[in-house]
């Protein structure tokens, strides 16, 4: 059941993000606004309670609006963005706040823009304000620009399993040999890793340099990219018959920018490295297996009640963090980024930039760069946007929906509220093909499945159960969910290659989809109704608020004005 009714809150959420059905409308462009004489940016478009909405307020949002959407001007847009702002006064200044105000998570979602604007400063000015990109790059990539290279390539995931494959070029093992057991994209797995031909800025930047620099025919040693380890081998080279100077200085100054852009990355990863030196990081994994069990105790942490942790956990130069020191770090952390720590790796990375982070923390400080005037405009901007978001789900969850009306949402989405399909499968995992190969002779021979998974397999819980792995949903079985389950009961499935395994299933049993009582989850699915909902229960929200509150708006001026300037 819990299942279900994670699945029914996580899909809302999706439809909700997905329906645009927020009211307010903050933009966070920076760009300037309308030209006006300064008589007529003060002129008042609005009045709200004691609250004025100047032309000039308008303009700048108005003007951002039509940029970031591409929509024409017209007096319908311009009432909506009018009302848009007015609704904003209205539920900051003339409502009840104090459960958003007084809300933790609220508190830390401000403190984590607070710091993120500050430290998106400091990289402005101390990292990418510093790119420098000399004549003779912005040439070379003019030259690249205006010529074609084509390769292919064999991906591996980490650098062992690359200098493996190079290896096995070296000792004369075709590239078609290899892509057809590295790649599961069939178009790559059946061209020899192909890629036909490509130009500067169509591929990831370390790939890209790589390329350019080979000759035909000459493959490469394994190359880091951003999504893995790549070796690379140049099929062939096209260039421009004939670039002028001309043509050169058209485009120079976008290609300086292009440059810039690609150098930000490794840029930030130097001054990183410049402030922070990983190898005077430790970690004490028992500490850290001791966290992950505690992570989402945050009553305990909040109350204090949390044990008080001496052991050494973390360790990075001459400064020592206890378990409980980091488990206080770790709370302080907004839930969307808390919710993402679900293994010991995530947990280390993420501890690991909590430590960056303080120390890039303290060096804008010391700067003082945290009363720059962008920082304080940038992160007003974040703080009505951050108060808008919890602002309307704070109406959403107050909302009082008929009970009639829950039930009929459960009834029209019932797909929704009942359990998945269930499948009980017997499995065989290898790693070697043609062991899978041999095994499923074996099988089709008369052996017995159980009899092999129990000496073969190497999940070793399923292993000892006859390689029976109980019953699931569907959906725990990713992409082959759906094979497995449009298959017979007693069908043999496999070989299957399940990332660096082989695998070979037997259906033993299927469970149909059942609905879920609604008693039992009458509270998820009253909320999901209320996100369903929540564009009427917002606007009658709003409606009330205007009733209460005194609202001139100078139509003439609105429809008016002359957006040329």
């Amino acid at each position: 059941m819990n299942q279900i009714c994670q699945k029914q809150i996580s899909l809302n959420k999706s439809l909700r993000m997905k329906t645009g059905i927020f009211l307010i409308i903050i933009i966070f462009s920076c760009l300037s606004g309308f030209h006006f004489s300064q008589a007529e940016k003060n002129k008042t478009l609005a009045i709200v309670g004691n609250h004025t909405v100047t032309l000039t307020h308008f303009e700048n949002r108005y003007y951002n609006y039509l940029i970031s959407t591409g929509i024409s001007d017209n007096i319908v847009v311009r009432r909506s963005i009018l009302n848009n702002m007015i609704n904003e006064i209205l539920l900051y200044n003339y409502d009840s706040n104090e459960e958003v105000f007084s809300s933790r998570e609220y508190l830390k979602e401000l403190e984590e823009a607070r710091k993120r604007t500050i430290l998106a400063y400091l990289k402005d000015q101390e990292i990418f304000a510093k790119i420098t990109v000399t004549e003779k790059e912005i040439r070379e990539a003019f030259t690249k620009v205006n010529e074609k290279i084509s390769a292919r390539h064999l991906y591996a995931a980490t650098e062992e399993e690359a200098n493996k494959l190079y290896e096995l070029l070296r000792i004369g093992v075709s590239f078609e040999s290899l892509a057809s057991q590295v790649f599961t994209d069939s178009v790559l797995k059946n061209n020899g890793g192909y890629l036909g031909y490509f130009t500067w800025g169509d591929m990831d930047p370390a790939f890209e340099e790589v390329a350019y620099s080979l000759k035909v025919g000459e493959i490469s040693p394994p190359v880091k990219t951003a999504y893995g380890y790549s070796i690379i081998k140049l099929e062939g080279k096209v260039s421009h018959p004939l670039l002028t100077e001309y043509e050169f200085q058209k485009k120079k100054s976008h290609l300086e920018r292009v440059l810039k852009i690609r150098k930000k990355t490794p840029s930030e990863k130097d001054y990183i490295n410049s402030v922070f030196d990983r190898s005077k990081l430790s970690f004490d994994e028992q500490s850290l297996k001791n966290i992950l069990v505690n992570l989402y105790k945050s009553n305990e942490i909040e109350s204090g009640n949390i044990k008080n942790h001496t052991l050494q956990c973390v360790t990075y130069k001459e400064r020592i963090y206890s378990q409980s020191d980091i488990e206080k770090k770790l709370y302080e952390l907004p839930s969307y980024h808390k919710g993402r720590i679900n293994s010991i790796e995530t947990l280390r990375a993420a501890v690991e930039g909590i430590l960056i982070n303080e120390i890039l923390y303290n060096i804008a400080l010391s700067k003082g760069y945290d009363k720059a005037e962008p920082v304080l405009s940038m992160y007003d901007k974040y703080k009505k946007n951050i108060f808008s978001k919890f602002k309307i789900d704070a109406i959403t969850k107050t909302a009082n929906l008929p009970d009639s009306t829950v039930f009929n949402y459960y009834k029209n989405n019932i797909s929704i509220f009942s359990t998945e399909n269930e499948l009980n499968l017997q499995e065989i995992l290898v790693s070697d093909e043609s062991l899978a190969d041999s095994l499923l002779n074996l099988i089709n021979n008369g052996n017995d499945f159980g009899e092999l998974a129990k000496r073969y397999s190497l999940r070793q819980w399923s292993a000892e159960n006859n390689g029976i792995m109980g019953f699931a949903p569907v959906s725990k079985f990713g992409s082959y969910g759906n094979t497995f389950w449009d298959s017979k009961v007693g069908e043999i499935i496999g070989p299957i290659k399940i990332e660096n395994f082989c695998g070979i299933f037997r259906v033993l049993g299927k469970t149909e989809s059942q609905p879920i009582d609604f008693d039992l989850i009458k509270e998820e699915v009253t909320k999901a109704a209320q996100f369903e909902m929540q564009t009427g229960i917002i606007k009658d929200y709003i409606e009330l608020l205007h009733n209460k509150v005194n609202i001139k708006i100078d139509e003439n001026l609105l429809g008016s004005y002359d957006i040329a300037g």
